[in-house]
């Protein structure tokens, strides 16, 4: 009996110790180890137009030469409409330079303030994860705000708009209804054949697996027919289990998984995140990017 306590107290001592190397920081060894030299956002113009393009740019130096920046995450946009983006590399004997450069309209004047991108490294002077930021940004759009309807216009407007959603809603429905029910719908069970012949009867034939494109093909359709939150939330729930992550772990314990090591994926899931937690205004232009990155993936 005293042997059984002294066994059952070393296993629950073990057990904490196991725990404890687990809460350390030790994730931190996935990230790059980088040398930020400078780290920039900045925009190409102090006083943009309404409905003019325009161009934000993160700037970052790096004394390392690397071939990709992992781990950097753009500021949100949420007031300004995105057109695209290009990404440049350099290497030289001054280190890394990596440009990101961000087109985006205004469809409004007044004040937009854009928040700082974000990189997440290992310092390579005290082998420490920091995470580093750029500066924030505040733009004063010039141009007129379209002119205000009047009354009678707004009111029809208005008529017209709640029509044009609750067509859009029940297509959506219906879309998801069908979707669904071509998911969970059964395979007909094939008959068996009548023992005629003393010939060797033929073997059922075997339904394919669904691979996980499968799933994730089915996803996308139904994320593209029914665009909420619930839905978004859904399929990141599916691509964690893609990726052998449990419900407690976060996204940085995600991205460290070696199933989550490709570029691809990883955008997947951090467009995922952001459609999984934004606020209401970024929700649709959040959905549209999972469903580009998802594409991208299945490409």
């Amino acid at each position: 009996m005293v042997r059984i306590r002294r066994l059952a107290a070393a296993l629950a001592t073990l057990a904490v110790l196991l725990a404890a190397v687990r809460a350390t920081p030790g994730g931190a060894q996935t990230l790059q180890r980088l040398t930020v030299l400078s780290f920039a956002l900045s925009a190409d113009t102090d006083r943009p137009q309404i409905e003019v393009p325009f161009h934000l740019i993160v700037v970052l130096h790096v004394r390392e030469r690397v071939t990709a920046i992992d781990d950097l995450e753009l500021p949100i946009l949420a007031e300004l409409e995105l057109l695209g983006d290009e990404r440049s590399l350099q290497s030289g004997p001054s280190g890394t330079e990596y440009r990101e450069t961000i087109a985006v309209v205004a469809h409004r004047g007044g004040t937009i303030q854009i928040g700082p991108a974000v990189l997440q490294a290992v310092d390579a002077r005290d082998r420490r994860a920091k995470q580093y930021s750029t500066n924030g940004l505040t733009l004063n759009v010039s141009g007129a705000n379209p002119a205000p309807l009047p009354e009678s216009e707004n009111e029809l407007e208005g008529v017209a708009r709640v029509a044009f959603r609750f067509v859009l809603l029940a297509a959506g429905f219906a879309c998801a209804i069908v979707v669904v029910a071509l998911i969970f719908r059964r395979r007909p069970v094939a008959p068996k054949p009548a023992p005629a012949t003393p010939s060797q009867p033929a073997a059922a034939p075997i339904p394919r697996a669904r691979s996980q494109r499968d799933e994730l093909r089915e996803a996308l359709t139904v994320l593209r027919a029914e665009r909420t939150r619930t839905t978004a939330v859904r399929v990141r729930e599916l691509v964690w289990r893609m990726t052998g992550a449990s419900e407690g772990e976060t996204l940085a314990d995600v991205l460290q998984r070696p199933e989550a090591a490709s570029p691809p994926m990883r955008e997947l899931l951090r467009s995922l995140e952001r459609a999984a937690f934004t606020y209401d205004d970024d929700l649709v232009a959040a959905i549209e990017a999972v469903c580009d990155r998802l594409d991208r993936y299945l490409g």
